[in-house]
This record gives structure tokens, C-alpha cells and sequence, in this order.
């Protein structure tokens, strides 16, 4: 993982338990470091103003991006999903993802199978391929966009 995801990571994970309410219109490309609490990462920060919903092959969403680097290559926020079921050809990106709600069975093309409850974390490599399956979540998340696959 490239060493600004895990920098972004340590400071989204470490600030989730005390820190106060988050700004609605937290900005994109941040200068200061940026605040979470746990009771928000619960749910209310999924109704903010920056909250922005979908419904596409990972079910009903809500994603609520926290920073983006000013090149655009690493993200990280909160994202929640439905319940869904996807092949997935080749990842888009890397990502670290922290469960806070429900879990994921992500299965490998070689048929290893690897089962996140909430409470843990899993990395996937961009240009992973397999099967993803889900009853629902919320994850805290940090993605890099690296260009090349690994």
C-alpha cells in the first residue's frame, strides 16, 4: 500500500473514537487533518451535505469521501452499502477497507475464500478478480489509483 494511503488510514482510524461531529461540506483536498466520531461513522454522517447515494451493482450506497490528495490517486471516507452480489473482472484500484458494520466474503479466482467481519480490515490489490459477496456494510476506506495493475 503506497505509504500516503496508510498515513491517511492511521489518521481516519485513530481520530474515529474521540474526536467531535464532522462538518458537513468537508472539503475534498485537505490541508488539516480531518475528524470522525465513532456515533457519526455509525450512521449520521451518511445524511451530511457530502453524502452522495447511489444504487448500482453494489446495491443501494451512500458515500461520504473525507480527503482526496491533490492528484487525485488516494481517497479515503466511509462508504455503506446494501446487500449485493458481483463478479468482479479486475479491481479498479488498491483499497483498505475497515469494516465498522456487517462483512464481505470476498472469494479469488483460485478459489481462496476470505471472510471480513466488522471490526476487521482487508486490503485488495487493484486488478484483483473474484466473486464479491455481501448481506450490507458501512467501511471506513482509503484507495489508491496507482495506473498500472500489479
Amino acid at each position: 500500500m503506497h505509504p500516503r494511503a496508510i498515513a491517511c488510514l492511521t489518521v481516519c482510524l485513530a481520530v474515529g473514537t474521540s474526536l467531535a461531529a464532522p462538518t458537513p461540506s468537508v472539503p475534498l483536498v485537505t490541508t488539516k487533518p480531518v475528524k470522525v466520531t465513532a456515533a457519526a461513522a455509525r450512521g449520521p454522517i451518511f445524511g451530511t451535505k457530502t453524502a452522495v447515494k447511489d444504487d448500482g451493482p453494489d446495491g443501494p450506497t451512500t458515500d461520504v469521501t473525507l480527503a482526496r490528495s491533490k492528484d487525485g490517486k488516494m481517497e479515503s471516507g466511509l462508504y455503506r452499502a446494501g446487500p449485493s452480489e458481483q463478479d468482479i473482472a479486475s479491481y479498479p484500484e488498491d483499497e483498505f477497507m475497515f469494516f465498522i458494520e456487517g462483512g464481505v466474503t470476498l472469494t479469488s479466482a483460485d478459489g481462496s475464500v476470505l471472510v471480513v467481519h466488522a471490526g476487521e480490515g482487508a486490503a485488495i490489490p487493484k486488478g484483483w478478480k473474484g466473486h464479491w459477496s455481501t448481506p450490507g456494510y458501512k467501511k471506513y476506506y482509503v484507495t489508491y489509483e496507482s495506473g498500472e495493475a500489479k
